[in-house]
């Protein structure tokens, strides 16, 4: 017998054949695995199943997948909004910097299970994340019922600690955690990227890639004009040709951002089977004259496989994976022309094309038999949404991670009609209350409902000397190399 039942919905299933059952019933065995996704009728009455539930009126996707999240600073969201590019990346920096001193574990704590509770309530099924207490990530999404494939993020031109106990703690990651919660939360290698790693550091990656051959490799490349000089800085002719000399381009990276790279670079990627994560918005925030603008028509020239993440608080305040896909669209469509997407290809970019990222394409991003049951389901209001044709348009173009009803995860109904069920969300709340509370007297920072402001206290002397001289001569190798014959 079926342990649950969704009877009776739109479906839209993302499989190979894009295939839309207008009335439809997907069925879920005791091992949390899809047994069926057809049309329901009298011949699929659901009185056998365990647990019923009617979707009428409302659509069933496969679970969301935010591609590339930084959560460790949940907490900070809206103290960065006002600022200025380059005054937001000092400050961010020097809270990183910062961070081992001014805040404790409740505050990330407190982090990590808001952003859990916003993933959940927004339709997110599956994170992949990079960030500085993975631990806590690792147990709280996976105490959520949420799947996420996490890192810590490797980066000495960052975080004030050497290569050698960064690599040590990533190893001592791997082991405890991947695999765990029923094989919902996997380890990744989450290197900072070029900017963010130095020469040793990449040297004692490509050594942790060889010891875990099977681990996806999370990192960013090419999000400053300055991405090549900082590759150079680690002795490579490019950002590509750093990953390709370590053994760290194959069809297990992620590549996040790729914003400064053209043609030549998208036919590597393709080439190497590389996947690329797209997080527009932030970009859009600060975006300065003619800067450069994400690649997409040289990536899908040449088959790039391109999903879409919401990246970090710092930059971009929203959870709504479905509005995020949506401003991809629109800021694609205004660089290139109309139509760089279609509705069920943008669909695909915070579905399946997440799950193939990960390497979990034979499990999760669609609706089709054998995988896990990882689903959500959208209540379109009607006097919002109806009457409407297209569907996936209606998905993509109107709907909001506000319309999201249910979510269910490996066969587990985790919220249904607005109510959380799989963790407090109260509690949640009120520890991040408390601990938003505390961010002024443990950082400076001046908060109010009006907005906030830095800390007094000069730049200077809040950012950490030594992973700033580490950069500093970074990107000095890097132009002398670049400019002396």
């Amino acid at each position: 017998m079926d342990s649950l039942v969704l009877h009776n919905g739109t479906i839209v299933t993302v499989d190979g054949d894009n295939r839309i059952i207008k009335n439809g019933t997907v069925r879920v065995g005791s091992d949390g695995q899809i047994t069926a996704v057809e049309p329901s009728s009298a011949d699929t009455t659901p009185a056998d199943a365990d647990r019923v539930i009617d979707v009428d009126g409302q659509i069933v996707i496969p679970g969301l997948i935010d591609a590339h999240r930084h959560t460790d600073f949940t907490l900070v969201q809206g103290l960065f909004s006002e600022l200025q590019g380059g005054e937001l990346l000092k400050e961010a920096i020097a809270l990183y910097h910062r961070a081992e001193a001014d805040l404790d574990d409740a505050f990330f704590e407190a982090a990590w299970r808001l952003a859990s509770l916003r993933q959940l309530s927004h339709g997110v099924t599956t994170v992949n994340a990079m960030d500085f207490t993975p631990e806590l990530g690792a147990e709280t999404l996976g105490e959520a019922g949420l799947r996420g494939v996490i890192g810590p993020e490797l980066a000495d031109l960052i975080k004030p600690a050497g290569p050698e106990t960064q690599l040590a703690e990533a190893r001592e990651f791997i082991e405890k955690y991947h695999g765990t919660y029923d094989g919902r939360i996997a380890a990744s290698i989450a290197p900072g990227g070029e900017a963010g790693c130095s020469r040793d550091l990449w040297e004692g990656i490509a050594e942790l890639r060889t010891e875990y051959p099977d681990l996806q490799l999370h990192t960013h490349i090419y999000d400053s004009p300055e991405a090549d000089t900082m590759a150079a800085g680690s002795g490579a002719d490019d950002t590509l040709a750093l990953l390709e000399a370590h053994g760290l381009l194959n069809d297990r990276t992620l590549l996040t951002h790729v914003l400064h790279a053209g043609r030549e670079e998208a036919r590597r990627i393709a080439e190497s089977g590389a996947h690329v994560l797209h997080c527009p918005t932030i970009y859009s925030y600060f975006r300065a004259g003619e800067q450069a603008w994400f690649p997409l028509p040289a990536l899908q020239e040449h088959g790039v496989n391109v999903a879409i993440g919401l990246d970090d608080p710092f930059w971009f305040d929203s959870w709504d994976l479905l509005q995020e896909a949506k401003h991809a669209r629109l800021l694609a469509n205004y660089e290139y022309g109309a139509q760089q997407w279609t509705s069920y290809e943008l669909l695909k970019t915070v579905t399946i094309n997440g799950a193939r990222a990960l390497g979990l394409a034979d499990e999760v991003g669609s609706l089709e038999v054998g995988k896990r049951a990882d689903l959500v389901v959208l209540d379109p209001k009607p006097a919002r949404h109806l009457p409407f044709s297209n569907l996936p348009s209606v998905v993509m173009n109107t709907l909001t991670g506000g319309d999201v009803a249910t979510v269910i995860v490996d066969g587990e109904v985790l919220m249904h009609e607005g109510t959380v069920d799989s963790m407090d969300p109260e509690s949640a709340i009120t520890a991040a209350e408390d601990a938003r509370d505390r961010l002024q007297d443990t950082t400076g920072w001046a908060t109010s409902l009006a907005g906030s402001s830095p800390p007094e206290t000069s730049i200077a002397r809040r950012i950490a000397a030594r992973p700033t001289l580490r950069v500093l001569k970074q990107y000095g190798q890097g132009f002398l190399s670049e400019h002396l014959p």
